[in-house]
């Protein structure tokens, strides 16, 4: 999470949307400064702002999770930044990994799984993540399919003048477009799975899917798991690794 008082800005970091360019922007060139953990939730940040903060423009992102599930896989898949064989990065030893994520590393790895036989496995609910529990009281929602020009936005929503174009790092390898992992084998589960999560935020399945209707099904089950889902993250923290703060260099 990142905080400026001069300008007055939060800003949420949900993983895999991008935030760590924006982050790593913000602090370097926008007077932002690192608190609580990298990916803290809104809620925590709520429990130690001063009454003044509170009033801060807050701003996220949000991801496609077609695309997002496909970057998880493979960031496990190609061993990202070797930090699932760094035992520094293992949450046992102080890092920020589960023992369930080393395991799935070590599953996928061992058995060479496919993204279809991942996804099969691992996606049998309704997807969802903890942006449901307050993103939609942002003031501002960055798209990872827009990153820069969003980000430019923000911006200009804060009257900040651009120094430069957004840097882009921290980048999946050996990633082709998305839409290539989901076969027609397991396109059907994919619209179970991500439908309720993509009408929400405005996304759509590729036309050649044919997709004309809502699963209700899909729906139901979102909305119920939802509510159990939102007690957990709002009583859960962070387990990502503390942001150390420091002033802009």
């Amino acid at each position: 999470m990142v905080i400026s008082d001069k300008y007055r800005y939060v800003f949420v970091e949900l993983p895999l949307t991008g935030s760590t360019a924006i982050s790593n922007e913000l602090c370097e060139m926008y007077d932002g400064k690192k608190i609580l953990r990298k990916h803290s939730k809104y809620q925590e940040f709520l429990q130690v702002a001063s009454e003044e903060q509170k009033k801060y423009f807050v701003f996220s992102g949000i991801r496609n999770p077609m695309d997002l599930v496909v970057s998880e896989f493979l960031k496990k898949k190609n061993n990202h930044k070797q930090r699932y064989t760094t035992p520094s990065e293992w949450r046992r030893n102080g890092g920020t990994l589960s023992d369930k994520e080393l395991q799935l590393y070590k599953e996928i790895v061992e058995k060479s799984m496919s993204f279809q036989d991942y996804f099969k496995k691992y996606f049998t609910l309704p997807y969802d993540n903890w942006s449901s529990v307050a993103h939609k009281n942002f003031d501002f929602i960055i798209r990872f399919e827009n990153l820069t020009s969003d980000f430019n936005n923000v911006l200009k929503k804060l009257k900040i003048e651009p120094v430069r174009q957004l840097p882009q790092i921290n980048k999946t390898s050996a990633k082709e477009d998305y839409i290539k992992y989901y076969t027609s084998e397991i396109r059907k589960k994919a619209v179970f799975v991500f439908q309720p999560f993509m009408k929400k935020w405005n996304y759509s399945f590729p036309v050649d899917w044919n997709v004309k209707r809502s699963n209700i099904n899909s729906f139901a089950l979102y909305k119920l798991l939802g509510v159990a889902k939102k007690v957990y993250w709002k009583n859960t923290k962070s387990k990502s690794a503390p942001a150390v703060a420091e002033e802009n260099k």
